[in-house]
């Protein structure tokens, strides 16, 4: 059982490896308080994916592991269970890139995120005016075939079926991804309300840290594996480092933390002095 009931997830010192031998994870640790979203950030290959797909429980459909320390969800020790398990404890992964059923049509597709429910046909009609009420453009392209709409409108599309599930929390992987900013905007918007009405806890992995971060109340940078900092969204905003290094190129190029780490920790030694701090974490 969890020790903070106000974290619907708690993860501590894991490490992941694919193929008992490659190490993608390494002691990374995040909280996410229940019906928070918090905002997991970093480039490319950073390692976002593959923390929320330990979480649930997806790696082993990559050949990939946790190999050390725990994840809890909502009380439950996350082990042995597999991703439909994961579902009916209220948890939902929308995967990156969409990944809709092209040859069905977009109400199809979302009357397949209730499918573990069982729910009767007047429940599933009630539902899906429940999720239109979010995602007017859905309404609207009902009957459209899937794979003929729009990125911006499979991406609603990949959330909207999750939310047919009845999710306590959200793992969403870059949902902004490939989209033009009005629509990530609007993605975003729906997202801020699926949380703020529905209570939705949603873990976000982004690597738009603008848009996350305004968006967020909590964030964590993780860099190759591990997490190099974190704090209260508003704070990570307010951070030089992370203006420098995520909102903006510097004069001598892109850095990530771990340089930056080094750095600091060169000058640390040369004048006995700490020059960088990790954030303090939010109360």
């Amino acid at each position: 059982m969890s020790t903070n009931s106000d974290d619907i997830l708690k993860i501590t010192n894991i490490e992941v490896m694919y193929d008992s031998v490659i190490s993608a994870l390494h002691d990374v640790s995040l909280s996410v308080p229940r019906g928070k979203i918090v905002a997991l950030l970093g480039g490319n290959g950073a390692g976002k994916s593959t923390t929320l797909k330990a979480i649930s429980t997806m790696l082993a459909s990559e050949r990939g592991k946790v190999t050390k320390g725990t994840i809890t969800y909502d009380g439950t020790l996350v082990k042995a269970q597999n991703p439909a398990e994961m579902v009916g404890l209220g948890m939902v992964q929308v995967l990156e890139g969409r990944r809709c059923f092209g040859h069905l049509t977009v109400e199809e597709n979302i009357i397949a995120g209730a499918y573990s429910r069982k729910l009767s046909k007047a429940e599933i009609k009630n539902e899906l005016e429940k999720i239109y009420s979010y995602f007017d453009r859905l309404k609207d392209r009902r009957k459209s075939q899937a794979g003929f709409t729009s990125g911006g409108e499979q991406q609603m599309l990949a959330v909207a079926r999750a939310m047919m599930a009845k999710p306590k929390m959200l793992l969403l992987d870059e949902p902004s991804m490939g989209l033009a900013p009005q629509l990530v905007a609007e993605i975003f918007k729906i997202v801020q309300e699926l949380n703020s009405k529905e209570g939705v806890s949603i873990l976000l992995a982004e690597q738009n840290t603008n848009v996350a971060l305004r968006n967020a109340d909590y964030g964590y940078i993780i860099e190759t594996g591990h997490v190099m900092l974190h704090g209260t969204a508003k704070t990570l905003l307010d951070n030089e480092k992370v203006k420098e290094l995520y909102l903006g190129i510097s004069k001598e190029g892109r850095k990530n933390f771990r340089d930056v780490l080094r750095e600091e920790s060169f000058s640390t030694r040369q004048n006995n002095s700490p020059k960088f701090e990790a954030l303090p974490e939010s109360k």
